[in-house]
C-alpha cells in the first residue's frame, strides 16, 4: 500500500509539473512509465502518463529523435503506453517509437529477448493500426533471423511473443515466427512441468490463432495433456484461464482430446453457476464471450448446453449493463447462444442482445461479427427484437457498400 501510494503522489506531481518535463532525461522518462503502468486502473498514473506520452511526442516532432533512449527504455515505454490504448497521447507516442523501429533509425538487432517480447506485447494493443503491424511484422522476422532457442527466451517472453503476433494471424512474419516458435516450445514439452496453468493457457490462447499449422495443434495437445495431468482440480483454476483453454481448444473441435478438456471445464463451469444467483458473477465479459463461443463447437455434448445456459443466465442478469460488452462480445455470445436455440435463457438472452445492438452504431464492426449475429438472431425469427436488429445490420451492410468485398 505505501508503494501504491508513494507512486499516485509522484504521478499526481509529474501531471502538476506537465511543463517542465522537457527538463527530464529520456531515462527518467523510461523509468517513470515503467513504474507507473504497474497501476494501469489508477487515474492518477494514467494522467502522468498521458503527460509523459506527450512529451516524447514533442521531442519527436523538435526531431530530437528517439536514439538517446536505452532499447530497455523504448520496449519499456511501449509496453507501458499499451496499458492506456485508448489514451490518444499514449498511441501518438507509440507511433514515434514504431517508426522509429520501421525507418531503421533504432536497430532490432540491438534489443534482448526480452525486450522484443516487451515491444510486441505493446503493439498488440492496436491491432487495426497498420504501423503496429508493421513493427510486430519487423519484430518477427528479427525473431526469425535470430533462430529460436528456448534457452533465450522466457517461457513468459515466448508466451507474449506468440500471443502479440497473433492479433495478426494472416501476416506471413507473424504466422511463420509463431510456428518457429510452436517448434521450440514443443521440443521441450519436457518442461510443461515448470509452468503455471495461466502460462500453458496464454500458450493455448496463442497458438490457437494458427488453426492449420500441424506444430500449433500438436504443441496445445501436449498442453491440454498437462493441464489434465495434474493434480490441481479445475476449481482452481481462474476465470480467464478457463476462459482462453475452450478458446484455443475450440480452434480444434475434431479432436478427441479437445472436445473431453472442454466437457470437463464445461462441468466446472456449470458447478460455479450453481453456488446461487451470482455463481458467475466473477467472469468478465471477454471470458463469458470466449467460453459461450467455445462450447458452442460441440453442440452435441450436454455439458456444453448445460454451461451455455448458465452463461445466458448471468448475461440476462446484467442485462442492464449490455452496453459494457464490445461489438465481438456480443456476437460471440450470439454465435455460442444460437446453437441452442431450444433453450430459454440462451434465447431470451439473445433477444437481450439484439434490443442492444438496435441502439448501436454498427460502423465499428468487423464483417465477421455482423456476420454472427445475424446468423444468431436468425434462430428466433419469431421475436420482435430479432427481426429489428437484423434489419440494422443490413442498413450497416447497404451502407458500406464497395466494402462489400472484405465479407
Amino acid at each position: 500500500a505505501d508503494c501504491r501510494d508513494a507512486t499516485l503522489a509522484i504521478a499526481r506531481e509529474v501531471t502538476r509539473r506537465d511543463d517542465q518535463s522537457s527538463h527530464l532525461t529520456q531515462q527518467a522518462l523510461a523509468i517513470l512509465v515503467n513504474g507507473f503502468s504497474k497501476w494501469p486502473q489508477e487515474a492518477e498514473c494514467g494522467q502522468a502518463m498521458v503527460a509523459i506520452a506527450g512529451e516524447v511526442t514533442r521531442r519527436a516532432a523538435r526531431g530530437d529523435g528517439l536514439s538517446d533512449f536505452t532499447t530497455q527504455g523504448l520496449a519499456n515505454m511501449v509496453n507501458g503506453f499499451s496499458k492506456w490504448p485508448d489514451a490518444s497521447n499514449c498511441r501518438d507516442a507509440t507511433v514515434v517509437i514504431a517508426r522509429e523501429i520501421l525507418g531503421g533509425d533504432v536497430w532490432l538487432s540491438n534489443f534482448t529477448s526480452q525486450e522484443l517480447a516487451n515491444l510486441v506485447n505493446g503493439f498488440s494493443k492496436w491491432p487495426k493500426k497498420e504501423w503496429s503491424r508493421q513493427a510486430a511484422g519487423a519484430i518477427a522476422s528479427e525473431v526469425l533471423r535470430r533462430g529460436v532457442r528456448l534457452r533465450d527466451f522466457t517461457h513468459q517472453h515466448l508466451a507474449n511473443l506468440v500471443n502479440g503476433f497473433g492479433k495478426w494471424p494472416e501476416a506471413p512474419d507473424c504466422r511463420d515466427a509463431a510456428v518457429a516458435i510452436a517448434g521450440e516450445v514443443f521440443r521441450h514439452a519436457d518442461q510443461f512441468s515448470r509452468l503455471t496453468q495461466q502460462g500453458l493457457a496464454t500458450w493455448v490462447n496463442g497458438f490457437s490463432k494458427w488453426p492449420r499449422e500441424a506444430v500449433c495443434r500438436d504443441v496445445t495437445l501436449a498442453i491440454a495433456g498437462e493441464v489434465f495431468r495434474r493434480d490441481d482440480p479445475l476449481s482452481h483454476l481462474t476465470q480467464q484461464t478457463l476462459a482462453m483453454l475452450v478458446n484455443g481448444f475450440s480452434k480444434w473441435p475434431l479432436e478427441t482430446a479437445f472436445r473431453q478438456a472442454t466437457v470437463a471445464i464445461a462441468s466446472e463451469v456449470s458447478r460455479r453457476a450453481a453456488r446461487g444467483e451470482f455463481g458467475l458473477s466473477d467472469f468478465n465479459h471477454q471470458d463469458l464471450a470466449n467460453l459461450a463461443n467455445g462450447f458452442s463447437k460441440w453442440p452435441q455434448e450436454a455439458e456444453c448446453q448445460q454451461a451455455t445456459d448458465a452463461i445466458a443466465h448471468e448475461v440476462l442478469r446484467r442485462d442492464a449493463r449490455l452496453s459494457d460488452f464490445t461489438h465481438q462480445h456480443l456476437a460471440n455470445l450470439v454465435n455460442g447462444f444460437s446453437k441452442w436455440p431450444n433453450g430459454a435463457d440462451c434465447r431470451e438472452a439473445t433477444v437481450a442482445i439484439a434490443e442492444e445492438i438496435c441502439w448501436r452504431q454498427l460502423s465499428d464492426c468487423s464483417p465477421q461479427e455482423l456476420a454472427n449475429l445475424v446468423n444468431g438472431f436468425s434462430k428466433w425469427p419469431e421475436a420482435a427484437a430479432s427481426l429489428q436488429a437484423t434489419v440494422a445490420t443490413a442498413h450497416e451492410v447497404l451502407r458500406r457498400g464497395a466494402g462489400l468485398r472484405d465479407f
